[in-house]
């Protein structure tokens, strides 16, 4: 049961993070430039997680 929350959060997480990170930058400027800054470092994360995920390339591959 719980192997199965895990695996869950494991993939619904980086999404969210990511939707309340848009979310950010929609807001008045102090939460806005925290919301950029934050997507603009974690963008090559997310750009290798996806290439390693769907490309079997880089780190992340499977």
């Amino acid at each position: 049961m719980l192997d199965g929350i895990t695996a869950l959060s494991r993939r619904v997480l980086p999404l969210v993070g990511t939707v309340y990170l848009c979310y950010l930058v929609t807001q008045p400027p102090p939460a806005r430039w925290v919301g950029l800054v934050c997507l603009a470092v974690l963008a090559p994360f997310a750009v290798g997680w996806a290439a390693g995920r769907f490309f079997d390339v880089g780190p992340w591959a499977t």
